[in-house]
């Protein structure tokens, strides 16, 4: 189905009554429906109620209608070990899943997923979209109804759920077509150049997902249960094959185009010749044209703005079902997108801001009408995410676990993030003013086995060009920062099997 900008516009403001309106008072008696609503390397500031210009009609509602938390942080910068965090409500460190090449059988969970915690508290589960568990015949561990965007064999293959390749193998075919040759996981060049897409919105993976996450909610009949319904986008992650109504959204020469410090300036760092930096990339991006640059940046709006429309499209359907009467509305991506910034970097593969720092906004009914429509700046973590839905569900959530009830009162003194893509780990300490960055080896948890360090004045530097670790201005906080992370990270034991 072909969405004008007049409907875009027009259908996704339809979240604002969705996402608190009191069209009923909230029954008080029941647990609220639970609508967990991701997509895939969202930039933190890619909304419109943070860079005027980002067309995100239904999230912004969203925050009108609750909290958006403006400091949150994811607890790693790629894929499987982000989404495992959320899931489990546990660092990666203490999960053992550090990488985007290591999973999990469902033995070998260090937790109960938030999924299966739900279904056995009585509520009605059902996951559309990716969770990236990636292990080969797993659970749908705790999904009663599960549909994903891929084909069988592919991300997953969970026993159970119903992949495209199953209910339609000729449109994944079409997609995967227009898709050749952009490179792993879509990121390479032609994945981020892109094109206007010529398939029809079914046919790519988000379309077909959201199709049958909108067939589920006009057709669930189970009105007995609290629903838990999980909505997981691929996009806007590249490839950049974009619907032509999307992409008319926005005008590439009113994009802007990152500016580039010299190479000296800001390496080697923590991610340097790491994936986050190819000389493929480097090259082609430092002498592309400043067109080729306005339409790539263009293009990446216009993937947030159709997972936008998804997530508008499925909450409006809610609404005329009745389910967000009483519900806990949480939103957030699994990490960011440098697009291009800091030395022609792309992707995620770092802990530098625009990829650690993710949007996260709680709504709904079940926040407090006090909190509505604020801005929490909190040093808040993915992590939370877990406790805050089983807090409002009434599930006691583990104490031991790190997260904390994002509408419970702010406890964390900093945020904190792992990057586990080279042969020694780095550890990010965060606050609103600092970041901290220490290389550490595998085994040892002291300052004197720091192997390398960066420390970024964001407040000076919101750029974070300038290493500021070894300046003599900065060695209190320095020396307290690492304090901190330091007896942070020693905390941090690998959980117990399925504790």
């Amino acid at each position: 189905m072909a969405y004008s900008r007049r409907r875009f516009l027009g259908v996704t403001g339809l979240a604002l009554a969705a996402a608190g309106s009191p069209v009923a008072a909230r029954d008080r008696t029941r647990p609220p429906n639970i609508i967990f609503l991701m997509d895939d390397q969202h930039r933190w500031d890619y909304l419109g109620k943070v860079l005027p210009g980002v067309k995100t009609p239904a999230l912004d509602s969203l925050a009108e209608q609750g909290v958006r938390y403006g400091q949150a942080v994811c607890q790693a910068p790629m894929c499987i070990p982000s989404r495992y965090s959320i899931m489990l409500g546990l660092y990666p460190r203490q999960i053992g899943v550090l990488r985007n090449e290591v999973a999990l059988a469902d033995d070998k969970l260090p937790a109960v997923p938030l999924a299966e915690q739900l279904r056995r508290a009585g509520y009605q589960t059902a996951g559309f979209g990716k969770t990236h568990w990636a292990w080969r015949n797993c659970s749908t561990r705790g999904f009663e109804t599960r549909v994903i965007g891929e084909p069988r064999g592919t991300m997953s293959d969970e026993v159970g759920m119903v992949a495209i390749s199953d209910l339609n193998p000729e449109g994944i075919k079409r997609y995967q077509q227009e898709t050749k040759g952009t490179g792993g996981g879509g990121e390479g060049l032609a994945g981020y150049l892109g094109c206007t897409s010529r398939v029809a919105e079914g046919d790519h993976r988000d379309g077909f997902v959201f199709e049958q996450c909108l067939t589920f909610v006009e057709g669930r009949s189970d009105s007995s249960r609290p629903l838990f319904l999980y909505l997981s986008l691929l996009a806007p992650h590249a490839p950049f094959n974009v619907l032509p109504d999307y992409e008319k959204l926005y005008t590439p020469a009113d994009m802007p185009v990152p500016e580039e410090p010299p190479y000296g300036q800001v390496e080697p760092c923590h991610a340097t010749q790491g994936n986050a930096i190819e000389k493929e990339r480097v090259t082609f991006w430092s002498q592309a044209s400043r067109e080729q640059w306005q339409t790539m940046v263009a293009r990446y709006r216009a993937n947030v703005s159709w997972c936008d429309s998804l997530f508008g499209r499925v909450l409006a359907a809610l609404k005329k079902k009745g389910v967000l009467d009483n519900c806990l509305i949480v939103y957030t991506s699994d990490h960011g997108e440098m697009l291009g910034e800091r030395y022609y970097r792309f992707n995620k593969y770092c802990l530098f801001e625009s990829s650690v720092r993710v949007p996260l906004i709680v709504s709904g009914t079940a926040v407090p009408p006090r909190l509505r429509g604020t801005v929490d700046s909190r040093a808040a973590e993915l992590v939370d995410v877990l406790p805050t839905i089983l807090t409002a569900a009434g599930v006691m959530p583990d104490a031991r676990k790190p997260g904390c009830d994002l509408l419970a009162p702010p406890a964390k003194k900093a945020a904190y993030a792992e990057f586990n893509d080279k042969k020694n780990p780095y550890y990010m300490w965060r606050t609103r003013s600092h970041k901290l960055i220490l290389e550490l080896p595998c085994d040892r948890i002291a300052s004197e086995h720091i192997l390398s360090g960066e420390l970024y004045d964001l407040e000076k530097d919101p750029d974070e060009w300038r290493n500021v670790f070894a300046n003599a201005l900065y060695a209190d906080v320095r020396a307290s920062m690492t304090h901190d992370l330091l007896s942070h990270v020693r905390k941090l034991q690998p959980r117990v099997q399925g504790a």
